[in-house]
Formats: structure tokens, sequence, C-alpha cells
């Protein structure tokens, strides 16, 4: 039984091998898929969709409002409840049959407290809306770096490939020489040494690959059974080029562009206009009523009568109106410090993006003359190798030293276009992956 069952575990894993998927994914598409598929932005557009019925019902109370009743019933009244005594007639009248049909409407003529409710919420929908945008933007950038981090695996997977067949190859020209007589068991041994470490870490390459389209996979929103095939990124081309701006220019078009401070901007606002509409409480409003009303004993004894009224109000005293007035004038005061708050942040995160991206400029630099000087070390080994000057320790440090620095400049490319989307982000250029998207 075990033994079936041991058979069967290969057909199933060959059958969900045959069912996956190869989703071709550029930067473009993993964007536009987590945009339309992904939690983070589907939560921002229900919150301002909220945002839109909140400023429906806000503005129906501007609106006329209007209702119709069709009531028929039986009644009867006792006279003396209201002070009335007919000689000769018992204090209760009735039961009698009554239809009644009404109708009330009624119209704010001008109610300036509703009208500032109305302004307010209309910013809340502007703020909402900006809300969104910087969703939008997080899961670009954030998608943005996790396509690069498998993009960065999906490198180093090519390079300790490379690896592993290089040292194949010097194996068994290991075995050979020792063979032949002209090497040592010495050298054999340290060659199975490198070709293993470099299975091993082809094997944390394809993990780390793996754990990138994983979570690249989930961000987008697709089926995490699917393999992944990445084109190249034509934005990651701009990493290569250093901020040549100087960083006040920076942090104005952060300033002009990053939607959080679009929406604390708009959030001030909403809650001035909240303020207002509180202390608005206070003045007189004026609004039109209307009841009309057709009623009888039968439905051909029925009679219209109605009532045309305008009002005017005037709070006298509303023990709630001040206590509301010191909470918004409070919530006011509290989005003015927000507001401050992240504006300061926004700089500080202009200012750290362009470190980082000066810095990994560098790391790039630095890493590309290693990678040329490593190889050149390299080749000078082999030729002395060759040539019964050198020893194979020589080469295996020289080709370490190689491998190390193809290592750090794949990382420091890496890095480097991270650091690129990091500073979009932060000046909030990154908007153009969202913008293009159809």
């Amino acid at each position: 039984m075990l033994f079936r069952s041991l058979q069967i575990v290969p057909l199933l894993l060959l059958a969900s091998a045959l069912h996956a998927e190869t989703l071709r994914l550029s930067l473009d598409d993993a964007v536009r898929m987590a945009l339309g598929k992904g939690t983070q932005t589907a939560l921002a557009r229900s919150a301002e969709e909220r945002a839109r019925i909140a400023r429906t019902e806000a503005l129906s109370g501007l609106l006329p409002q209007a209702d119709a009743r069709l009531l028929r019933y039986s009644q009867s009244i006792n006279l003396a409840t209201f002070g009335f005594t007919i000689p000769g007639q018992p204090p209760v009248v009735g039961p009698f049959n009554v239809i009644d049909g009404q109708i009330a409407a009624a119209m704010q003529l001008f109610n300036l407290a509703a009208i500032r409710h109305y302004q307010a919420v209309q910013q809340g929908v502007t703020a909402s809306r900006f809300a969104t945008e910087q969703a939008e933007n997080d899961v670009a950038a954030a998608v943005a770096r996790l396509h690069l981090l498998a993009q960065r695996a999906q490198t180093q997977i090519g390079s300790r490939e490379a690896d592993v067949a290089l040292f194949e190859r010097l194996l068994k020209v290991a075995d050979d020489e020792l063979t032949a007589g002209t090497g040592t068991r010495l050298d054999v041994a340290q060659a199975r040494v490198q070709l293993a470490r470099a299975r091993q870490a082809l094997l944390v390459a394809r993990n780390d690959r793996q754990n990138a389209v994983l979570a690249l996979l989930n961000a987008i929103g697709a089926s995490e059974s699917d393999d992944v095939e990445l084109s190249e990124c034509g934005d990651c081309v701009a990493a290569s080029k250093a901020a040549a701006l100087p960083p006040h220019s920076y942090i104005e078009t952060a300033m002009r562009n990053r939607p959080e401070l679009k929406e604390i901007a708009a959030r001030q606002k909403e809650a001035s206009l909240a303020y207002s509409a509180q202390r608005a409480r206070l003045a007189p409003s004026v609004s039109l009523d209307f009841t009309g009303d057709m009623s009888g004993n039968k439905t051909d004894d029925l009679h219209w009568t109605r009532r045309i009224a305008g009002v005017l109000g005037v709070p006298l005293f509303h023990g709630d109106i001040n206590a509301n007035i010191a909470r918004a004038r409070a919530a006011l005061h509290e989005v003015e410090i927000e507001r401050a708050q992240r504006e300061r942040d926004v700089e500080q995160d202009v200012r750290r993006a362009l470190f980082a991206l000066d810095i990994a400029q560098q790391r790039v630099a630095v890493a590309r003359e290693s990678a040329g000087v490593a190889e050149e070390a390299l080749t000078v080994a082999r030729d002395r190798r060759a040539a019964g000057y050198g020893s194979p320790v020589e080469v295996d440090r020289a080709q370490d030293a190689y491998r190390q620095a193809r290592e750090d400049l794949i990382a420091a490319e890496a890095d480097a276009a991270a650091a690129q989307f990091d500073l979009q982000h932060a000046t909030g250029d990154i908007r153009h992956l969202v913008e293009k998207q159809p």
C-alpha cells in the first residue's frame, strides 16, 4: 500500500506541473495586474466609493423632500377629553370611517450649516481620490521592486549556472591531470569542493527566485502555481543615471506631485469646512413646508385642504452645538499638525532616496571596477598555471574572487535600480507607471 502511494506522488506532481502555466510578465504587465486585482488598490477604491455615497447623502439635505400617504381607518372620539358635552348625546362619538390622502413636502431655502457640510464632504471625496492615487503609487513601487528582485535572482541563477559548468570542467581537468600523473589528489579535492560550493550557491539562487516570484504573484493577484517568465525592465535603465539635479529641485517636485500631500491638503479643507458647518448651526435657517390633505368619510365626499408655510428657524439654546464646534476646531488643529509632519516626512523620504541612490551609484562603479580587476587576475592566474609557474591554489583564489566580484556587481546594479524606483516614489514620479496603464 505504501509503495502504491509512493507511485502516485510523482504522478500528482507531474499533473500539477502540466496544469501550471508560464506567465510572461513585463513591469507594465505586473503593475497593471496589481492595480486591477491587488487588495490595496481595491480597498482604496472602496473607500473612495463610500466617500461619494456620503456626498450624495449630504446633498440630499439640500434637496426637496416629499412624502405621500393614503390612510383608511375607523375612529371614535371622546368629546369629553376636549371639554365638549352635547346634551342628550354620549361623550364618545363614533366609530366612523375616514379616508385620508396626505402629501407633505419641505425644502431648505437657506441653511448655511447644511451647505458647509456638503462642501466638507465634497472635499472628503477629493481627499479619498488622492488616497487612491497614493495606494496606486505604493503598489506600483512595490511591484517594481518585486519585479526587480525576481530579475536579480534570475540573473544570479544564470551566473551560478555558469560557475557550475566552469567548475565541472575544472574537475574534469583535475581528474585528467591526476590520471596523467601531472596532478595531485589535492587538486581534485579542491575542484570537488569548488563544484559543491557552486551547486549550493545555485540552489540558493533558485530558492531566492522562487520566493521573489511567489511574492510578485501574490502582489499582482495571479495564481501562485504559475511559473513566471520576466521580460527586461526598460525603466530600470534609468537607474544607471545619477541624480543630476540639486536636492531642492527633487523636494519641490515631491511637494507638487505626492498624492499624500494633496490628500492632507484636502483633509484640511474638509476639516475647516466642517468647523464652519458647526458654527453655522447658530445661524438662522429658512425653509418652505407644504402639507396637502384630502379626507372624508367616503370616496365621494373627499375634500382638499392644504397648508403652505415659510419657516424661519433660529436656534436659541442647544447644548450640543458648542461642544460640536469645539470638537471640530480640535479636529482642524490635528489635521494642520499632521500636514506639517507629512511635509517633513516627504522631504526626509526624498533626501534619504537621493543619498541611497548616490551610494548605490558609487557601489556600481566600484563593483564594475572590481569585476574587471578580478577577471584580469583570473586570466593571469590561469596563464601562469598553464605555463607551469602558478599553483592550483592561486587559480582557486582568483576564481573565487571573480565569482564574488560578479555577485557584488549583480547586487549593486539591482540595488541601484531599486534606489531609482525609491527616488521616483519619493518624488511622485512613479506615477508614470500608473498613468500609462490602459
